[in-house]
Protein backbone atom coordinates (compact mmCIF):
# COMPACT_ATOMS: atom_id res chain seq x y z
CA UNK A 1 0.00 0.00 0.00
CA UNK A 2 2.70 2.09 0.93
CA UNK A 3 4.36 1.70 -2.69
CA UNK A 4 1.27 2.32 -3.93
CA UNK A 5 1.07 5.90 -2.50
CA UNK A 6 5.12 6.67 -3.52
CA UNK A 7 3.94 5.62 -7.44
CA UNK A 8 0.57 7.14 -7.66
CA UNK A 9 -0.85 10.61 -6.36
CA UNK A 10 -4.57 11.80 -7.15
CA UNK A 11 -5.61 15.21 -8.64
CA UNK A 12 -7.70 16.02 -5.87
CA UNK A 13 -4.31 15.31 -4.23
CA UNK A 14 -2.98 18.71 -5.73
CA UNK A 15 -5.53 20.62 -6.26
CA UNK A 16 -5.49 23.76 -3.58
CA UNK A 17 -2.26 22.61 -2.25
CA UNK A 18 0.15 25.63 -0.47
CA UNK A 19 2.84 26.34 -3.33
CA UNK A 20 5.73 27.47 -1.55
CA UNK A 21 8.99 29.18 -2.49
CA UNK A 22 11.53 26.60 -1.65
CA UNK A 23 14.42 29.78 -0.92
CA UNK A 24 12.32 31.73 1.56
CA UNK A 25 9.56 28.96 2.85
CA UNK A 26 6.66 31.38 2.17
CA UNK A 27 3.54 30.12 0.54
CA UNK A 28 2.96 32.24 -2.59
CA UNK A 29 -0.51 30.52 -3.55
CA UNK A 30 -2.40 27.39 -4.04
CA UNK A 31 -2.70 24.94 -6.89
CA UNK A 32 -5.88 26.03 -8.97
CA UNK A 33 -5.41 24.26 -12.00
CA UNK A 34 -2.85 21.71 -13.60
CA UNK A 35 -1.54 21.82 -16.91
CA UNK A 36 -0.49 18.96 -19.44
CA UNK A 37 0.69 18.14 -22.69
CA UNK A 38 -0.98 15.87 -25.15
CA UNK A 39 2.14 15.56 -27.14
CA UNK A 40 2.52 11.36 -26.26
CA UNK A 41 0.27 8.95 -25.30
CA UNK A 42 0.02 9.66 -21.72
CA UNK A 43 -0.61 13.05 -20.96
CA UNK A 44 2.27 14.54 -19.08
CA UNK A 45 2.44 17.79 -16.21
CA UNK A 46 4.10 20.45 -17.77
CA UNK A 47 2.55 23.55 -15.86
CA UNK A 48 0.63 24.84 -12.67
CA UNK A 49 -1.91 26.90 -12.60
CA UNK A 50 -1.13 29.15 -8.93
CA UNK A 51 -3.68 31.31 -7.45
CA UNK A 52 -1.96 33.74 -5.52
CA UNK A 53 -2.30 33.76 -1.58
CA UNK A 54 -4.79 36.51 -0.25
CA UNK A 55 -5.89 37.17 -4.12
CA UNK A 56 -7.63 36.02 -6.94
CA UNK A 57 -5.16 36.67 -9.45
CA UNK A 58 -3.08 33.43 -11.22
CA UNK A 59 0.05 33.06 -13.15
CA UNK A 60 1.23 30.04 -14.82
CA UNK A 61 4.39 28.04 -13.38
CA UNK A 62 6.74 25.68 -15.60
CA UNK A 63 6.76 22.08 -13.91
CA UNK A 64 10.49 22.37 -14.48
CA UNK A 65 10.23 25.20 -11.26
CA UNK A 66 9.04 21.96 -8.99
CA UNK A 67 11.26 21.34 -6.41
CA UNK A 68 9.65 19.02 -4.54
CA UNK A 69 6.04 17.77 -4.13
CA UNK A 70 5.43 16.40 -0.75
CA UNK A 71 1.60 15.13 -0.49
CA UNK A 72 -1.63 16.41 1.36
CA UNK A 73 1.42 19.25 2.15
CA UNK A 74 2.92 21.79 -0.35
CA UNK A 75 4.47 22.12 -3.19
CA UNK A 76 8.06 23.47 -3.68
CA UNK A 77 9.02 25.94 -6.08
CA UNK A 78 11.68 28.06 -7.50
CA UNK A 79 12.18 29.99 -10.77
CA UNK A 80 9.27 33.07 -9.94
CA UNK A 81 7.51 34.90 -10.86
CA UNK A 82 5.61 33.14 -13.07
CA UNK A 83 3.62 34.61 -15.87
CA UNK A 84 0.73 36.48 -15.04
CA UNK A 85 -2.64 35.07 -16.11
CA UNK A 86 -3.63 37.34 -18.37
CA UNK A 87 -0.38 36.97 -20.16
CA UNK A 88 -0.55 33.17 -20.97
CA UNK A 89 -2.20 31.10 -23.12
CA UNK A 90 -1.96 27.35 -23.26
CA UNK A 91 -0.74 25.80 -27.02
CA UNK A 92 -3.08 23.75 -28.77
CA UNK A 93 -1.54 20.32 -27.56
CA UNK A 94 -2.20 21.72 -23.88
CA UNK A 95 -5.57 21.06 -20.89
CA UNK A 96 -6.24 22.12 -17.99
CA UNK A 97 -6.72 18.95 -16.28
CA UNK A 98 -9.45 20.30 -13.44
CA UNK A 99 -11.23 22.43 -15.87
CA UNK A 100 -11.13 19.90 -18.61
CA UNK A 101 -12.34 16.21 -16.92
CA UNK A 102 -13.65 17.04 -13.12
CA UNK A 103 -17.62 16.63 -13.37
CA UNK A 104 -17.36 15.91 -17.21
CA UNK A 105 -19.03 12.76 -18.94
CA UNK A 106 -17.45 9.91 -20.44
CA UNK A 107 -18.09 6.78 -22.32
CA UNK A 108 -17.35 3.22 -20.38
CA UNK A 109 -17.06 1.51 -23.15
CA UNK A 110 -17.48 -1.87 -21.42
CA UNK A 111 -20.67 -1.16 -19.81
CA UNK A 112 -22.01 0.89 -22.90
CA UNK A 113 -22.96 3.74 -20.40
CA UNK A 114 -21.99 7.48 -19.79
CA UNK A 115 -20.15 8.12 -16.33
CA UNK A 116 -18.87 11.51 -14.47
CA UNK A 117 -14.68 11.73 -13.75
CA UNK A 118 -14.59 12.41 -10.61
CA UNK A 119 -10.97 12.61 -10.00
CA UNK A 120 -7.68 11.86 -12.03
CA UNK A 121 -4.93 9.24 -11.28
CA UNK A 122 -1.73 10.36 -12.06
CA UNK A 123 1.46 8.38 -12.44
CA UNK A 124 4.65 9.60 -10.38
CA UNK A 125 7.75 8.59 -12.53
CA UNK A 126 10.85 11.11 -10.98
CA UNK A 127 9.86 14.45 -11.51
CA UNK A 128 7.32 13.76 -14.05
CA UNK A 129 3.70 12.97 -13.42
CA UNK A 130 1.74 11.41 -16.15
CA UNK A 131 -2.15 11.19 -16.33
CA UNK A 132 -2.62 7.29 -16.16
CA UNK A 133 -7.01 6.72 -15.73
CA UNK A 134 -10.11 8.81 -15.13
CA UNK A 135 -11.41 7.71 -11.93
CA UNK A 136 -14.81 7.12 -12.31
CA UNK A 137 -15.76 5.86 -8.75
CA UNK A 138 -17.64 6.75 -5.78
CA UNK A 139 -14.57 6.77 -3.99
CA UNK A 140 -13.00 9.15 -6.38
CA UNK A 141 -16.41 11.42 -5.39
CA UNK A 142 -15.60 11.19 -1.61
CA UNK A 143 -12.00 11.99 -1.78
CA UNK A 144 -12.96 15.48 -3.30
CA UNK A 145 -15.11 15.91 -0.55
CA UNK A 146 -13.03 15.11 1.75
CA UNK A 147 -15.02 12.55 3.40
CA UNK A 148 -13.26 9.22 1.72
CA UNK A 149 -10.97 8.03 4.99
CA UNK A 150 -14.49 8.33 7.24
CA UNK A 151 -16.70 6.74 4.95
CA UNK A 152 -13.95 3.77 4.15
CA UNK A 153 -14.09 3.61 8.12
CA UNK A 154 -17.61 2.91 8.54
CA UNK A 155 -18.49 0.70 5.65
CA UNK A 156 -15.71 -1.36 6.83
CA UNK A 157 -16.53 -1.44 10.80
CA UNK A 158 -20.19 -1.58 10.06
CA UNK A 159 -20.52 -3.59 7.13
CA UNK A 160 -17.33 -5.16 6.69
CA UNK A 161 -17.31 -3.69 3.46
CA UNK A 162 -14.13 -2.53 1.23
CA UNK A 163 -14.87 0.22 -1.27
CA UNK A 164 -12.79 -0.47 -4.58
CA UNK A 165 -11.88 2.36 -6.87
CA UNK A 166 -13.36 1.98 -10.40
CA UNK A 167 -10.70 3.38 -13.10
CA UNK A 168 -11.08 4.06 -16.80
CA UNK A 169 -7.42 3.91 -18.83
CA UNK A 170 -6.85 7.00 -20.50
CA UNK A 171 -5.60 4.72 -23.58
CA UNK A 172 -9.52 4.47 -23.99
CA UNK A 173 -10.07 7.80 -23.44
CA UNK A 174 -9.55 10.53 -26.53
CA UNK A 175 -9.94 14.28 -26.10
CA UNK A 176 -11.43 16.06 -28.93
CA UNK A 177 -11.34 19.40 -29.82
CA UNK A 178 -14.65 21.41 -30.93
CA UNK A 179 -15.53 24.30 -33.25
CA UNK A 180 -15.68 25.81 -29.84
CA UNK A 181 -12.57 24.85 -28.59
CA UNK A 182 -14.04 23.57 -25.97
CA UNK A 183 -12.71 19.82 -25.10
CA UNK A 184 -15.43 16.78 -25.07
CA UNK A 185 -14.46 13.27 -24.60
CA UNK A 186 -15.31 10.14 -26.76
CA UNK A 187 -13.92 6.52 -26.98
CA UNK A 188 -11.49 6.25 -30.39
CA UNK A 189 -14.04 5.16 -33.55
CA UNK A 190 -13.03 1.96 -34.03
CA UNK A 191 -14.24 1.39 -30.20
CA UNK A 192 -17.92 2.86 -30.62
CA UNK A 193 -18.34 1.41 -33.52
CA UNK A 194 -18.18 -2.06 -32.10
CA UNK A 195 -20.81 -1.03 -29.71
CA UNK A 196 -24.69 -2.26 -31.42
CA UNK A 197 -25.84 0.40 -32.32
CA UNK A 198 -29.01 0.19 -29.14
CA UNK A 199 -26.59 0.72 -27.11
CA UNK A 200 -24.43 3.57 -28.91
CA UNK A 201 -27.86 5.30 -29.01
CA UNK A 202 -28.36 4.54 -25.09
CA UNK A 203 -25.02 6.21 -24.81
CA UNK A 204 -26.16 9.62 -26.73
CA UNK A 205 -28.79 9.77 -24.71
CA UNK A 206 -27.17 10.55 -21.79
CA UNK A 207 -25.21 12.53 -22.79
CA UNK A 208 -25.74 16.33 -23.23
CA UNK A 209 -26.47 18.22 -26.33
CA UNK A 210 -23.30 19.35 -27.33
CA UNK A 211 -21.32 16.05 -26.11
CA UNK A 212 -24.24 14.11 -27.95
CA UNK A 213 -23.67 16.06 -31.15
CA UNK A 214 -19.96 15.88 -31.21
CA UNK A 215 -19.79 12.33 -30.85
CA UNK A 216 -22.36 11.53 -33.17
CA UNK A 217 -20.12 13.34 -35.94
CA UNK A 218 -17.41 11.17 -35.20
CA UNK A 219 -19.08 8.12 -36.48
CA UNK A 220 -18.55 6.81 -39.76
CA UNK A 221 -21.66 7.16 -42.03
CA UNK A 222 -22.60 3.55 -41.34
CA UNK A 223 -22.66 3.59 -37.75
CA UNK A 224 -24.35 6.69 -37.65
CA UNK A 225 -27.36 6.31 -39.86
CA UNK A 226 -27.85 2.75 -37.78
CA UNK A 227 -27.88 4.35 -34.40
CA UNK A 228 -29.74 7.43 -36.13
CA UNK A 229 -32.79 5.02 -36.40
CA UNK A 230 -32.57 4.08 -32.86
CA UNK A 231 -32.87 7.65 -30.81
CA UNK A 232 -36.41 9.01 -30.41
CA UNK A 233 -37.48 11.36 -34.00
CA UNK A 234 -37.39 14.72 -31.44
CA UNK A 235 -33.23 13.80 -31.19
CA UNK A 236 -32.94 12.44 -34.73
CA UNK A 237 -34.31 15.82 -35.59
CA UNK A 238 -31.84 18.08 -32.86
CA UNK A 239 -29.23 16.27 -34.65
CA UNK A 240 -30.18 16.80 -37.56
CA UNK A 241 -30.35 20.14 -37.59
CA UNK A 242 -26.57 20.77 -36.24
CA UNK A 243 -25.01 18.33 -38.71
CA UNK A 244 -24.40 20.27 -42.35
CA UNK A 245 -26.68 19.64 -44.80
CA UNK A 246 -23.51 17.41 -46.86
CA UNK A 247 -22.96 15.13 -43.65
CA UNK A 248 -27.06 14.34 -43.28
CA UNK A 249 -27.15 13.34 -46.92
CA UNK A 250 -24.36 11.21 -46.43
CA UNK A 251 -26.08 9.45 -43.64
CA UNK A 252 -29.66 9.78 -45.32
CA UNK A 253 -28.21 7.60 -48.09
CA UNK A 254 -27.04 4.89 -45.66
CA UNK A 255 -30.71 4.59 -44.45
CA UNK A 256 -33.50 2.26 -45.42
CA UNK A 257 -35.73 4.08 -47.65
CA UNK A 258 -38.94 3.81 -45.31
CA UNK A 259 -37.03 5.05 -42.84
CA UNK A 260 -36.12 8.24 -45.06
CA UNK A 261 -39.63 8.85 -46.17
CA UNK A 262 -40.82 8.79 -42.82
CA UNK A 263 -38.29 11.32 -41.42
CA UNK A 264 -38.02 13.63 -44.13
CA UNK A 265 -41.60 14.93 -43.98
CA UNK A 266 -40.37 16.71 -40.59
CA UNK A 267 -38.54 19.22 -42.16
CA UNK A 268 -39.14 22.10 -44.06
CA UNK A 269 -39.10 22.25 -48.07
CA UNK A 270 -36.11 24.10 -48.47
CA UNK A 271 -34.34 21.48 -46.31
CA UNK A 272 -35.24 18.86 -48.33
CA UNK A 273 -34.74 20.79 -51.30
CA UNK A 274 -31.13 20.68 -50.26
CA UNK A 275 -30.78 17.30 -49.08
CA UNK A 276 -32.19 16.01 -52.97
CA UNK A 277 -29.52 17.92 -54.53
CA UNK A 278 -26.79 16.04 -52.34
CA UNK A 279 -28.37 12.54 -52.68
CA UNK A 280 -28.12 10.59 -55.67
CA UNK A 281 -30.65 11.41 -58.41
CA UNK A 282 -31.71 7.41 -58.43
CA UNK A 283 -31.96 8.04 -55.02
CA UNK A 284 -33.97 10.99 -54.61
CA UNK A 285 -36.25 9.58 -57.52
CA UNK A 286 -36.74 6.34 -55.20
CA UNK A 287 -37.47 9.47 -52.51
CA UNK A 288 -40.16 10.94 -54.01
CA UNK A 289 -42.09 7.52 -55.13
CA UNK A 290 -42.72 6.81 -52.00
CA UNK A 291 -43.35 10.02 -50.67
CA UNK A 292 -46.03 10.30 -52.97
CA UNK A 293 -48.26 6.93 -52.08
CA UNK A 294 -50.76 7.84 -49.26
CA UNK A 295 -50.12 7.14 -45.73
CA UNK A 296 -52.75 4.34 -45.27
CA UNK A 297 -51.34 2.34 -47.71
CA UNK A 298 -49.00 -0.41 -47.74
CA UNK A 299 -46.80 1.90 -50.73
CA UNK A 300 -45.85 4.50 -48.17
CA UNK A 301 -44.18 1.62 -45.71
CA UNK A 302 -42.19 -0.50 -47.64
CA UNK A 303 -38.50 -0.71 -48.26
CA UNK A 304 -37.01 -0.64 -51.93
CA UNK A 305 -33.90 -2.18 -50.77
CA UNK A 306 -34.10 -6.32 -51.26
CA UNK A 307 -33.16 -8.95 -53.13
CA UNK A 308 -33.70 -10.50 -56.01
CA UNK A 309 -33.19 -13.61 -57.99
CA UNK A 310 -33.55 -15.37 -61.34
CA UNK A 311 -35.33 -18.42 -61.07
CA UNK A 312 -32.72 -20.10 -63.47
CA UNK A 313 -29.65 -19.63 -60.71
CA UNK A 314 -28.68 -22.25 -58.77
CA UNK A 315 -28.10 -21.99 -54.81
CA UNK A 316 -24.41 -21.22 -55.17
CA UNK A 317 -25.01 -18.46 -57.74
CA UNK A 318 -27.39 -17.29 -55.03
CA UNK A 319 -24.89 -17.34 -51.82
CA UNK A 320 -22.48 -15.57 -54.27
CA UNK A 321 -24.98 -12.49 -54.90
CA UNK A 322 -25.83 -12.15 -51.19
CA UNK A 323 -22.19 -11.90 -50.49
CA UNK A 324 -21.81 -8.83 -52.86
CA UNK A 325 -25.35 -7.39 -52.09
CA UNK A 326 -26.13 -7.80 -48.98
CA UNK A 327 -24.75 -4.28 -47.57
CA UNK A 328 -27.65 -2.56 -49.75
CA UNK A 329 -30.50 -4.02 -48.23
CA UNK A 330 -32.70 -4.06 -45.14
CA UNK A 331 -32.75 -7.88 -44.79
CA UNK A 332 -31.38 -11.33 -46.51
CA UNK A 333 -33.49 -14.04 -44.44
CA UNK A 334 -35.92 -13.71 -47.47
CA UNK A 335 -35.55 -13.78 -50.93
CA UNK A 336 -37.72 -13.20 -54.35
CA UNK A 337 -37.46 -14.90 -56.95
CA UNK A 338 -38.54 -13.46 -60.12
CA UNK A 339 -38.97 -14.63 -63.73
CA UNK A 340 -37.43 -13.22 -67.41
CA UNK A 341 -39.86 -10.55 -67.30
CA UNK A 342 -39.15 -9.26 -63.99
CA UNK A 343 -42.61 -11.17 -62.16
CA UNK A 344 -42.91 -12.14 -59.00
CA UNK A 345 -42.98 -16.37 -58.46
CA UNK A 346 -41.49 -17.32 -55.58
CA UNK A 347 -39.48 -17.12 -52.51
CA UNK A 348 -36.73 -18.84 -50.41
CA UNK A 349 -35.53 -17.89 -47.16
CA UNK A 350 -31.31 -17.78 -46.38
CA UNK A 351 -32.01 -21.23 -44.23
CA UNK A 352 -32.89 -23.40 -47.02
CA UNK A 353 -30.54 -22.01 -49.50
CA UNK A 354 -27.73 -22.89 -47.08
CA UNK A 355 -28.65 -26.32 -46.16
CA UNK A 356 -29.25 -26.88 -50.14
CA UNK A 357 -26.70 -28.42 -52.89
CA UNK A 358 -24.84 -25.55 -54.16
CA UNK A 359 -25.93 -27.35 -57.82
CA UNK A 360 -29.13 -27.23 -56.72
CA UNK A 361 -31.68 -24.84 -59.35
CA UNK A 362 -33.43 -22.33 -57.23
CA UNK A 363 -36.63 -23.20 -59.06
CA UNK A 364 -36.71 -26.25 -57.02
CA UNK A 365 -35.84 -24.91 -53.85
CA UNK A 366 -38.63 -21.91 -53.82
CA UNK A 367 -42.18 -22.00 -52.32
CA UNK A 368 -44.29 -20.97 -55.20
CA UNK A 369 -47.08 -19.54 -53.31
CA UNK A 370 -46.20 -16.09 -52.03
CA UNK A 371 -48.24 -14.11 -49.37
CA UNK A 372 -47.94 -10.82 -50.76
CA UNK A 373 -49.80 -7.01 -50.82
CA UNK A 374 -50.20 -4.46 -53.54
CA UNK A 375 -48.94 -1.21 -53.45
CA UNK A 376 -52.37 0.05 -52.84
CA UNK A 377 -53.28 -2.36 -50.00
CA UNK A 378 -54.78 -0.35 -47.09
CA UNK A 379 -52.13 -0.61 -43.86
CA UNK A 380 -55.21 -2.37 -41.47
CA UNK A 381 -55.04 -5.44 -44.19
CA UNK A 382 -51.00 -5.44 -44.54
CA UNK A 383 -51.78 -5.88 -40.39
CA UNK A 384 -53.85 -8.29 -40.56
CA UNK A 385 -51.73 -10.44 -43.23
CA UNK A 386 -48.52 -10.15 -40.92
CA UNK A 387 -50.96 -11.38 -37.83
CA UNK A 388 -52.76 -14.44 -39.63
CA UNK A 389 -49.14 -15.63 -41.78
CA UNK A 390 -46.88 -14.73 -38.81
CA UNK A 391 -43.98 -13.82 -41.62
CA UNK A 392 -41.37 -11.17 -40.47
CA UNK A 393 -41.80 -9.47 -44.24
CA UNK A 394 -44.15 -9.66 -46.80
CA UNK A 395 -43.35 -8.40 -50.47
CA UNK A 396 -45.56 -5.60 -51.97
CA UNK A 397 -45.80 -6.16 -55.69
CA UNK A 398 -48.01 -3.93 -58.57
CA UNK A 399 -50.83 -4.76 -60.65
CA UNK A 400 -48.44 -6.38 -62.62
CA UNK A 401 -46.72 -8.56 -59.84
CA UNK A 402 -43.90 -7.09 -60.13
CA UNK A 403 -42.05 -6.40 -56.74
CA UNK A 404 -41.67 -3.18 -56.01
CA UNK A 405 -40.68 -3.78 -51.97
CA UNK A 406 -41.09 -5.34 -48.51
CA UNK A 407 -42.71 -4.36 -45.71
CA UNK A 408 -41.41 -5.43 -42.04
CA UNK A 409 -43.87 -6.32 -39.55
CA UNK A 410 -42.59 -3.49 -37.26
CA UNK A 411 -43.49 -1.35 -39.51
CA UNK A 412 -46.82 -2.66 -40.32
CA UNK A 413 -47.59 -2.76 -36.16
CA UNK A 414 -46.36 0.91 -35.85
CA UNK A 415 -48.62 1.75 -38.69
CA UNK A 416 -51.76 0.85 -37.20
CA UNK A 417 -50.37 1.38 -33.63
CA UNK A 418 -48.51 5.05 -33.83
CA UNK A 419 -48.71 5.29 -29.90
CA UNK A 420 -46.33 2.16 -30.07
CA UNK A 421 -43.63 4.03 -31.17
CA UNK A 422 -44.69 7.30 -29.25
CA UNK A 423 -44.16 5.19 -25.95
CA UNK A 424 -41.15 3.83 -26.66
CA UNK A 425 -39.58 7.20 -27.67
CA UNK A 426 -40.94 8.77 -24.15
CA UNK A 427 -39.66 5.78 -22.47
CA UNK A 428 -36.36 6.58 -23.67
Amino acid sequence: MNQLKKIFIYLSEIIRLPVVDSNSKKVIGYTADVVATLREMYPRINALIVRKKMSSEKFYLAWNSVRELVENKAIFVSGLPGTPENKFSLSENEILLRETFWDKQIVDISGSKVVRVNDLHLLKENSNLWVAHMDVGFKGFLRRLGWLRLVEFVSRWLFSYEMKDKFMSWKYVQPITTSDKSLCLKIPHSKLAELHPADLADILLDLGTDERITIFAALDDSTAAKTFLELPLKIRLQIASALNHERFAHIINEMPMDEVTDLLPNFPKKTINLLFKLLPHEKVVQIKDLMGHSEHVAGSLMNIEFITVRHNLTAGDILNKIKTEHRKVESIYYLFVVDDSDSLIGVLTLKHLLLADPNMPVSQLMRKRVVKVRVDTDIKEVARVFYKYNFYIVPVTDKQNKIKGIITMKDALESIFPEMKEESEEKQ
